[in-house]
């Protein structure tokens, strides 16, 4: 009998449930008629793809030649959207393990049926990461008779969009302290197709194990979060009702719905057709969340997402953020407005989830994390954070109270793809507030790379023109929220800019 394996980590297309040595590429057939298999191409298209004769993949898939040069290697990783050490070449550092997978027979559907299956919902989930813009397009065609945020993808509706730009002081937030549990949870019968089986042969229960285990990005950890609950009006302005949920009660749903129109339009091919009018027949789990905007029905755990325009004398500009999809678990490949980051608490002690309970404070927390790169808050001083001494959140609050920095929130909308919740707001901060708070503006952060220019050279990054915002609208990979936001904040330029 064949020894189970002590590595943790059998590689996600490795047929073996150990090996001898790391890869070192020999497995490149392999892989490369798994790809064309997931994809549905001949290998004249695979050839195409790569820049190779039809005959030289033939002879690759039939391990007549082999590839040794490491830059080529490279290429190929990349052309194909794999990791680079399934090619024989040393893991990157957000490498995660998978669990241990002892032999067994695949036609009884054991532990082999489930690497398998691993390997093809991992090459889907990449895929999802590499393609989230196109499926964002397949996605908001689904919803022909629901309203859009601005000329962006976002879903809404009348009330949950406000006429013109509202400053965050004017928007309520209320606690319910009585709340119900959502009746859709990620865990039915019609989102099997989305969970891959585990390592004894039964699915997965949840897709964030299946993330956790299989294709893990290095920012995953689950945490309490606020649950919206209700969009209302009270006294003339936005009003906001909460409860209690986790980051991955939402990634069950959220996730799992992405990954189900994937893996439907990888089963066409990659047919740009099913791309322009995708079937709701091959929807199963979407299907069954039903209208996006029913918060009984599913866990809404919004995200606050903030374009920042540093205002001057010169004009106005703004930064963009790339987040790597190896880094993170939502809108991986795109660029972002930044700061975005979901609606929760600092940490799990209860003075922080009453403390931190505030739309701003959010996005304070989030300026410290992606702008300066400070570390995450996480409850490790036992103490509530002191917004108006620590910096930068005091001077920023400060500048605020001066109207040097004026928050406004456009709305709440939800991405088509994932039917996330996205709180689309805008910051202005005049120029010498947002040189002096961000003079050491990091070029990286835990979430991918920013796009930005050093502060003090009269720019953020990219100029907020007319022509810029079409350009990035029509031609770049961006969130659906960050096309909302630069597309509202484009036609209310002459209220937020003053």
């Amino acid at each position: 009998m064949r020894a189970v394996s002590a590595d943790p980590s059998p590689h996600w297309l490795a047929s073996d449930t150990e090996r001898a040595t790391p890869p070192d590429g020999s497995n490149l057939a392999d892989v490369l008629k798994a790809y064309r298999a997931l994809h549905k191409l001949k290998q004249q298209d695979l050839a195409d793809l790569l820049g190779y004769d039809q005959s030289y993949v033939s002879l690759l898939e039939r391990g007549k030649r082999s590839i040794r040069d490491m830059d080529e290697l490279r290429r190929l990783a990349r052309a194909l959207a794999l990791p680079e050490d399934e090619l024989g070449l040393l893991p990157s550092a957000e490498a995660v393990a998978t669990v241990a997978v002892p032999p067994g027979d695949p036609a009884k559907g054991g532990p082999l049926a489930a690497v398998d299956d691993q390997r093809r919902w991992r090459m889907t989930r990449r895929e999802l990461n590499r393609h989230r813009a196109d499926l964002t397009k397949a996605a908001a065609r689904l919803y022909p008779d629901l309203g859009r945020a601005g000329n962006s993808p976002v879903l809404t509706r009348e009330s949950w969009m406000w006429p013109a730009p509202v400053d965050f002081a004017d928007i309520a937030l209320a606690w319910l302290t009585q709340t119900s549990p959502p009746e859709i949870t990620g865990r039915e019968k019609e989102s099997e197709g989305v969970r891959p089986l585990a390592p004894q042969g039964t699915k997965f229960e949840r897709y964030t194990q299946a993330i956790r285990m299989i294709d893990r990005p290095s920012l995953f950890v689950n945490r309490p979060s606020f649950r919206l609950l209700d969009v209302a009006q009270a006294e003339g302005h936005p009003k906001l009702s909460f409860g209690y949920t986790t980051y991955f009660d939402m990634a069950d749903v959220c996730e799992g719905v992405a990954h189900e129109l994937a893996s439907a339009w990888l089963k066409t091919g990659s047919d740009p057709g099913w791309i322009s009018e995708p079937s709701w027949a091959e929807l199963p789990f979407r299907g069954l969340v039903g209208d996006p905007f029913d918060l009984g029905h599913r866990v809404l755990l919004p995200s606050i997402d903030t374009l920042t325009i540093r205002l001057g004398p010169e004009g106005a500009s703004f930064p963009l953020h790339h987040r790597s999809a190896s880094n993170v678990a939502l809108a991986g490949g795109n660029y972002h407005v930044m700061p975005a980051g979901v609606f929760q608490p600092s940490s799990v002690m209860p003075w922080d989830q009453s403390n931190d309970f505030n739309l701003w404070r959010n996005v304070l927390r989030e300026y410290a994390e992606e702008f300066l790169g400070d570390p995450e808050a996480d409850g490790s001083s036992g103490e509530p954070i002191d917004y108006d001494s620590t910096e930068p959140f005091r001077t920023l609050n400060q500048a605020r109270r001066d109207g040097k920095v004026r928050p406004y929130c456009f709305g709440i909308g939800l991405d088509p793809l994932t039917l996330a919740g996205e709180i689309l707001s805008v910051v202005v901060i005049d120029s010498d507030v947002y040189d002096s708070v961000f003079s050491g503006m990091v070029s990286r952060n835990s979430e991918g790379t920013v796009v930005a220019r050093p502060p003090g050279d009269s720019s953020a990054g990219i100029e907020f023109t007319e022509a810029n915002i079409r350009r990035l609208l029509d031609n770049e990979p961006l969130a659906s929220a960050a096309a909302a936001c630069l597309d509202l904040a484009w036609q209310h330029r002459g209220l937020i800019l003053g």
